[in-house]
Parts: structure tokens; sequence; C-alpha cells
């Protein structure tokens, strides 16, 4: 049995043979002192855009594919890698169940305006805004852990 987290941040208990493998990418984008985030609609918590990585599919590439569907960000550049986690997390909507390798790039865009809830091609994603870096809590987001947390907070 494996403990994880469900879209509603409570932690739910699931057999082991019910998760996928299912590694992802995010992009902590900034633009000058803010940054980009997305609303979680299960409980709307904040998260970095970006998500799964296909078969076959570079991580950059996904990074770029999954801040377009979310942002609509297409001048975006990725630098470095900034850290990685590990996590097991369980969507009930669908069922589905996952075991994440989460890839978090600093990324870097001079562009401004980003989708409304209308445009956005993500079943789980609302409210893409720039947020400053200093007015952001680790209680902001979504199953952020200290070493995530911390590598926003270095980006000031």
């Amino acid at each position: 049995m494996i403990s994880c987290k469900n879209n509603r941040d409570e932690e739910v208990i699931l057999p082991k043979e019910k998760f996928r493998f299912r590694p992802s990418v995010y992009g902590i984008i900034r633009n000058g002192d803010k940054i980009c985030i997305c609303t979680n609609k299960g409980n709307g918590k904040y998260w970095f855009p970006g998500g799964g990585i296909n078969v076959c599919e570079l991580r950059k590439d996904a990074l770029l594919r999954e801040i377009d569907e979310e942002t609509g960000l297409k001048n975006v550049q990725i630098g470095p890698l900034v850290g990685s986690h590990e996590n097991f997390y369980y969507y009930e909507p669908t069922d589905e169940a996952s075991h994440y390798y989460l890839f978090f790039y600093e990324c870097q865009t001079n562009e401004v305006t980003l989708k409304t809830n209308e445009e956005i091609d993500d079943d789980e994603v609302i409210n893409v805004k720039w947020v400053s870096i200093s007015e952001l809590k680790k209680d902001d987001f979504s199953g952020l852990n200290d070493e995530i947390f911390g590598m926003i907070q270095a980006l000031k």
C-alpha cells in the first residue's frame, strides 16, 4: 500500500499496483520579480505550469508544450534545472494514481499576456497569473516541500 495526496490535498492509501510511472516537468517562469503560477481546480492551491512528459518526448519539449497549453506563453527561454522531486499522487476525477518524478526548470520570458480560464487547455488548471515572488508562501502551494519552496525563494 502507498500513501499519497489526492487532488484535494487529502491523504489516501492505495495499492501499489494502481500506480503508473509518470515523469513530469514544470517551469518556474520569471518575468522580472514575478513568477507565473496556476491554480489547481481541485484544491484551490497554486502550482507551476507544466505536466507529464510523453513517451519519446524530451523534457524541454514537453515543458514548452505544457507551458503553451496552460499559459499561452510562446517565447519562453528554458534555463537550468533547479530541482527535482519524487511523489505519489491520486487524481480522483479520473481514478488515476501516479508515481511522479518532477523536474523543475527556471525559465524566463518577456511576455505578460496569459490565457483566460476559457482558453486554458487543461482540466486541472485555472487562474493563470503573475505573482510577485515576495508575496508567495509555502502554504499557497499544493504538495510543496521545503526544497521546492526554497528554489522559489532563491529567485528573489
